[in-house]
């Protein structure tokens, strides 16, 4: 089936719904995919340190996972809209209220608290399991890519002007504009107004269960090892994210990799994440395409092994200008690739009436993953001074997460029959 083929059954209305989906998530990660930029110079704007700066935004991405799980929920029993507006308005206020009440405890309650839960709620996961539940089958891996190269391509149409603005307009007017362009997706929600937290299956009842059901949904996912192995598995994604979307701009100018000849575009950080997003685009449409009809497990073992592949490569040869273009290129085919892999395995398994709850907690630990990324990046930076010892760990993860992928069972569950319990 190609992809065109794949698309010819899509109604008008859910083919404008996944568009307003695909705008809100290139907004809403965007924007998130930009703070790495300003790590550097939070001391002088706002009297934070860099490493209170980042360890604040591993806490946002901490909020994310958690208020991600709740949102999620929600979602699954309301429905997505009134759950989208309130995290828009989240998400702008959050980093207003840090640039107008500065200092290392507000930016935390803020740009972590806030925001973080802005972003639970208003994150491509959200919007594209959301739109996703309204075609077929055949077609959500389809859909699920699509959302997640949307998200990947704000990176790029997002992150590259926000470096300019940073350069142009500085630290503050920056993260002003920023805020500002969050709050659209307020009007773009609307379009979601009517999608019920129901089922898309055939036999599903018109509204989704009751809270006890939801939890029971969710007991029952953890007493089956594959979802236990992606648990653990999304929180190696967790970290590799992290790492690189708040430290690789500063690990590039600590190793003094600044050409001039990138300045006119926001540096080599703005651009080196804007690649990322621009990769990532291929590679997260990729892996919705091939995992429509082909195992997505393997797909996830490949992208793990990839990427600590590409880490090992960055780090032992020289780090020089196009050194870290081409990693952030390769690194940006297998970037969110794992995204509508993972949620396809999900709802492969477990069908799609609580995959948006059941993928929202196996991104508990994906977020869990990148807080400790931050945590363990500033700790290492006290003791060496860099960053070095952060990548060899981040290796070491993808090396255990192509491991632990390898036994998962993709088939979907006969809830007839004796389940497992989890290894």
């Amino acid at each position: 089936m190609t992809g065109s083929q794949s698309t010819s059954a899509i109604s008008p209305r859910v083919g404008l719904i996944i568009i307003a989906g695909c705008m809100m998530a290139l907004i809403s990660m965007g924007v998130r995919s930009t703070f790495g930029l300003f790590v550097a110079g939070a001391p002088d704007a706002i009297g934070v340190s860099a490493a209170d700066f980042g360890l604040a935004l591993g806490w946002q991405n901490l909020l994310w996972g958690l208020m991600g799980a709740y949102a999620a929920s929600l979602v699954d029993r309301f429905g997505p809209l009134w759950v989208l507006i309130a995290g828009s308005l989240l998400y702008g206020l959050g980093i207003i209220g840090m640039l107008i009440l500065p200092g290392t405890l507000m930016t935390y309650i803020f740009m972590g608290g806030l925001t973080g839960s802005g972003i639970a709620a208003t994150s491509f996961t959200i919007v594209a399991m959301s739109f996703s539940k309204l075609v077929s089958p055949e077609q959500r891996s389809w859909a699920l890519g699509i959302g997640t190269a949307a998200a990947s391509f704000g990176q790029f149409a997002v992150g590259l002007p926000a470096g300019m603005m940073l350069q142009q307009l500085g630290w503050d007017n920056a993260l002003y504009v920023l805020a500002g362009l969050t709050f659209l997706i307020i009007p773009l929600s609307f379009l979601f107004a009517g999608i019920k937290g129901t089922a898309a299956e055939k036999g599903a009842s018109d509204t989704s269960g009751s809270f006890a059901e939801v939890l029971e949904e969710v007991r029952f996912a953890f007493r089956q090892r594959g979802y236990v192995l992606l648990f653990f598995g999304f929180f190696v994604c967790g970290f590799h994210i992290a790492l690189i979307t708040i430290y690789l701009p500063k690990f590039l100018i600590d190793e003094g990799v600044q050409p001039q000849w990138l300045n006119g575009l926001g540096g080599i950080g703005a651009v080196s994440l804007a690649l990322i997003g621009v990769f990532n685009i291929i590679g997260a449409y990729a892996a919705g395409v091939f995992g429509r009809n082909r195992s997505k497990k393997y797909a996830l073992v490949f992208i793990y092994a990839g990427r600590s592949l590409v880490m090992t490569c960055f780090i032992v040869f020289p780090i020089t200008p196009i050194s870290a273009l081409v990693f952030a290129s390769c690194m940006g085919l297998l970037w969110l690739a794992t995204v509508p892999l993972t949620q396809g395995i999900v709802a492969q398994v477990f069908g799609v009436r609580y995959m948006t709850t059941l993928y929202a907690i196996v991104f508990v630990s994906h977020q869990i993953g990148s807080f400790f990324a931050t945590f363990l990046a500033r700790w290492i930076q006290n003791v060496t001074g860099e960053l070095t010892w952060m990548w060899i760990a981040a290796i070491m993860m993808g090396v255990f997460a192509t491991v632990i992928h390898w036994p998962i069972d993709e088939k979907p569950i006969d809830r007839a029959a004796p389940q497992p319990v989890a290894a």
